[in-house]
Protein backbone atom coordinates (compact mmCIF):
# COMPACT_ATOMS: atom_id res chain seq x y z
CA UNK A 1 0.00 0.00 0.00
CA UNK A 2 2.81 2.43 0.85
CA UNK A 3 4.31 2.37 -2.68
CA UNK A 4 0.90 3.36 -4.04
CA UNK A 5 0.74 6.26 -1.58
CA UNK A 6 4.28 7.29 -2.53
CA UNK A 7 3.32 7.37 -6.22
CA UNK A 8 0.27 9.45 -5.38
CA UNK A 9 2.49 11.89 -3.48
CA UNK A 10 4.70 12.20 -6.58
CA UNK A 11 1.64 12.89 -8.72
CA UNK A 12 0.40 15.45 -6.20
CA UNK A 13 3.86 17.07 -6.24
CA UNK A 14 3.65 17.52 -10.01
CA UNK A 15 0.08 18.85 -9.95
CA UNK A 16 0.80 21.26 -7.08
CA UNK A 17 3.99 22.55 -8.70
CA UNK A 18 2.06 23.02 -11.95
CA UNK A 19 0.15 25.87 -10.31
CA UNK A 20 1.85 29.02 -11.55
CA UNK A 21 1.70 31.59 -8.78
CA UNK A 22 3.36 34.02 -11.16
CA UNK A 23 0.43 33.67 -13.57
CA UNK A 24 -2.13 33.95 -10.75
CA UNK A 25 -0.56 37.09 -9.25
CA UNK A 26 -0.32 38.74 -12.65
CA UNK A 27 -3.93 37.85 -13.53
CA UNK A 28 -5.05 39.32 -10.19
CA UNK A 29 -3.57 42.58 -11.50
CA UNK A 30 -5.35 42.18 -14.84
CA UNK A 31 -2.12 41.24 -16.65
CA UNK A 32 -1.39 38.30 -18.93
CA UNK A 33 2.22 37.62 -17.97
CA UNK A 34 2.84 35.83 -21.29
CA UNK A 35 2.47 39.20 -23.00
CA UNK A 36 4.71 41.26 -20.71
CA UNK A 37 8.39 41.35 -19.88
CA UNK A 38 10.12 38.16 -20.95
CA UNK A 39 6.81 36.28 -21.21
CA UNK A 40 8.11 33.77 -18.67
CA UNK A 41 5.88 32.47 -15.87
CA UNK A 42 8.41 33.03 -13.12
CA UNK A 43 9.15 35.23 -10.15
CA UNK A 44 11.74 37.30 -12.02
CA UNK A 45 9.27 38.30 -14.70
CA UNK A 46 6.69 39.14 -12.03
CA UNK A 47 9.26 41.42 -10.40
CA UNK A 48 10.07 42.99 -13.75
CA UNK A 49 6.39 43.71 -14.45
CA UNK A 50 4.88 44.30 -11.00
CA UNK A 51 7.77 45.19 -8.72
CA UNK A 52 10.03 43.74 -6.05
CA UNK A 53 7.48 42.83 -3.38
CA UNK A 54 5.54 40.68 -5.83
CA UNK A 55 8.79 39.03 -6.92
CA UNK A 56 9.45 38.14 -3.26
CA UNK A 57 5.93 36.76 -2.81
CA UNK A 58 6.02 34.58 -5.93
CA UNK A 59 9.59 33.45 -5.23
CA UNK A 60 8.59 32.31 -1.74
CA UNK A 61 5.52 30.50 -3.10
CA UNK A 62 7.64 28.75 -5.73
CA UNK A 63 10.11 27.64 -3.06
CA UNK A 64 7.19 26.07 -1.17
CA UNK A 65 6.17 24.21 -4.34
CA UNK A 66 9.41 22.27 -4.02
CA UNK A 67 9.73 22.15 -0.25
CA UNK A 68 6.26 20.98 0.83
CA UNK A 69 5.92 17.92 -1.46
CA UNK A 70 9.33 16.59 -0.40
CA UNK A 71 8.43 17.07 3.27
CA UNK A 72 5.18 15.19 2.61
CA UNK A 73 7.19 12.37 1.03
CA UNK A 74 9.46 12.35 4.09
CA UNK A 75 6.37 11.87 6.24
CA UNK A 76 5.00 9.15 3.95
CA UNK A 77 8.26 7.22 4.11
CA UNK A 78 8.28 7.49 7.90
CA UNK A 79 5.09 5.43 8.00
CA UNK A 80 6.86 2.25 6.87
CA UNK A 81 10.16 0.38 7.00
CA UNK A 82 11.99 1.69 3.94
CA UNK A 83 15.64 0.89 3.17
CA UNK A 84 17.77 4.04 3.03
CA UNK A 85 18.53 3.56 -0.66
CA UNK A 86 14.85 3.13 -1.55
CA UNK A 87 13.86 6.17 0.51
CA UNK A 88 16.45 8.27 -1.32
CA UNK A 89 15.00 7.33 -4.69
CA UNK A 90 11.43 8.08 -3.58
CA UNK A 91 12.46 11.48 -2.26
CA UNK A 92 14.29 12.17 -5.51
CA UNK A 93 11.29 11.12 -7.59
CA UNK A 94 9.03 13.46 -5.63
CA UNK A 95 11.50 16.33 -5.92
CA UNK A 96 11.88 15.73 -9.67
CA UNK A 97 8.09 15.74 -10.08
CA UNK A 98 7.92 19.15 -8.39
CA UNK A 99 10.66 20.63 -10.57
CA UNK A 100 9.08 19.23 -13.74
CA UNK A 101 5.70 20.58 -12.66
CA UNK A 102 7.12 24.10 -12.44
CA UNK A 103 8.94 23.84 -15.78
CA UNK A 104 6.13 22.06 -17.66
CA UNK A 105 2.87 22.86 -15.81
CA UNK A 106 -0.14 20.94 -17.02
CA UNK A 107 -2.44 23.83 -16.04
CA UNK A 108 -0.57 26.35 -18.21
CA UNK A 109 0.12 24.64 -21.52
CA UNK A 110 3.31 22.93 -20.28
CA UNK A 111 5.21 26.24 -20.49
CA UNK A 112 6.33 27.36 -17.07
CA UNK A 113 9.21 29.01 -15.28
CA UNK A 114 12.91 28.28 -15.00
CA UNK A 115 12.70 26.32 -11.73
CA UNK A 116 15.25 28.27 -9.70
CA UNK A 117 12.99 28.81 -6.68
CA UNK A 118 11.35 25.37 -6.88
CA UNK A 119 14.76 23.71 -7.16
CA UNK A 120 15.86 25.66 -4.11
CA UNK A 121 12.80 24.36 -2.26
CA UNK A 122 13.55 20.72 -2.97
CA UNK A 123 17.23 21.18 -2.08
CA UNK A 124 16.27 22.81 1.23
CA UNK A 125 14.28 19.66 2.02
CA UNK A 126 16.94 17.23 0.80
CA UNK A 127 20.27 18.95 1.56
CA UNK A 128 19.88 22.06 3.74
CA UNK A 129 23.61 22.85 3.82
CA UNK A 130 23.79 22.73 0.04
CA UNK A 131 20.74 25.00 -0.18
CA UNK A 132 22.40 27.46 2.20
CA UNK A 133 25.58 27.52 0.10
CA UNK A 134 23.55 28.09 -3.08
CA UNK A 135 21.56 30.89 -1.42
CA UNK A 136 24.77 32.63 -0.33
CA UNK A 137 26.18 32.35 -3.85
CA UNK A 138 22.95 33.78 -5.29
CA UNK A 139 22.96 36.75 -2.90
CA UNK A 140 26.63 37.55 -3.55
CA UNK A 141 26.30 37.40 -7.34
CA UNK A 142 23.02 39.30 -7.32
CA UNK A 143 24.54 42.04 -5.19
CA UNK A 144 27.58 42.27 -7.44
CA UNK A 145 25.33 42.41 -10.49
CA UNK A 146 23.34 45.28 -9.03
CA UNK A 147 26.54 47.13 -8.13
CA UNK A 148 27.81 46.63 -11.69
CA UNK A 149 24.69 48.26 -13.08
CA UNK A 150 22.74 45.23 -14.29
CA UNK A 151 19.65 46.24 -12.34
CA UNK A 152 17.70 44.09 -9.91
CA UNK A 153 16.06 41.90 -12.54
CA UNK A 154 19.10 41.83 -14.82
CA UNK A 155 21.28 40.45 -12.03
CA UNK A 156 18.97 37.49 -11.39
CA UNK A 157 20.18 35.32 -14.31
CA UNK A 158 23.92 35.29 -13.47
CA UNK A 159 23.06 34.89 -9.78
CA UNK A 160 20.77 31.94 -10.53
CA UNK A 161 23.39 30.24 -12.71
CA UNK A 162 26.04 30.75 -10.01
CA UNK A 163 23.70 29.31 -7.37
CA UNK A 164 22.92 26.25 -9.52
CA UNK A 165 26.61 25.53 -10.14
CA UNK A 166 27.37 26.04 -6.45
CA UNK A 167 24.62 23.62 -5.43
CA UNK A 168 25.85 20.90 -7.77
CA UNK A 169 29.48 21.37 -6.73
CA UNK A 170 28.74 21.40 -3.00
CA UNK A 171 26.41 18.39 -3.18
CA UNK A 172 29.10 16.39 -4.95
CA UNK A 173 31.87 17.65 -2.66
CA UNK A 174 30.04 16.97 0.61
CA UNK A 175 28.03 13.85 -0.22
CA UNK A 176 29.49 12.39 -3.43
CA UNK A 177 28.09 9.35 -5.24
CA UNK A 178 27.74 6.94 -2.34
CA UNK A 179 24.72 4.63 -2.43
CA UNK A 180 22.71 6.67 0.06
CA UNK A 181 23.52 10.03 -1.53
CA UNK A 182 23.48 8.95 -5.19
CA UNK A 183 19.83 9.77 -6.08
CA UNK A 184 19.92 13.17 -4.39
CA UNK A 185 23.28 14.05 -5.94
CA UNK A 186 21.95 13.10 -9.37
CA UNK A 187 18.87 15.23 -8.83
CA UNK A 188 20.87 18.29 -7.73
CA UNK A 189 23.22 17.98 -10.70
CA UNK A 190 20.37 17.54 -13.20
CA UNK A 191 18.42 20.44 -11.66
CA UNK A 192 21.53 22.62 -11.91
CA UNK A 193 21.97 21.72 -15.57
CA UNK A 194 18.32 22.55 -16.25
CA UNK A 195 18.63 25.93 -14.54
CA UNK A 196 21.74 26.78 -16.56
CA UNK A 197 20.15 25.67 -19.83
CA UNK A 198 16.96 27.61 -19.20
CA UNK A 199 19.02 30.76 -18.62
CA UNK A 200 20.95 30.47 -21.90
CA UNK A 201 19.31 33.47 -23.53
CA UNK A 202 19.74 35.60 -20.40
CA UNK A 203 23.42 34.72 -20.18
CA UNK A 204 23.96 35.49 -23.87
CA UNK A 205 22.51 38.97 -23.29
CA UNK A 206 24.65 39.34 -20.17
CA UNK A 207 27.86 38.36 -21.98
CA UNK A 208 27.20 40.20 -25.26
CA UNK A 209 28.32 43.69 -24.11
CA UNK A 210 31.64 42.38 -22.79
CA UNK A 211 32.15 40.33 -25.94
CA UNK A 212 31.84 43.41 -28.11
CA UNK A 213 34.37 45.46 -26.20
Amino acid sequence: MLPVIAWLVCLAAYLFASISFAWLVARAHGINLREHGSGNLGATNVGRVLGGRWFALVFAADVLKGLLPVLLMHYTLSLGQWPESAAGWWLTACAAAAVIGHIAPCWHGFRGGKAVATSLGVIIALSPLVAAAAAVAWCILWGLGVLLGLGRSGAVAPASVAAAITAAAMQWWWYGWSEGALPITLLVVVAAVLVVLRHRSNMRQFLRPSAST
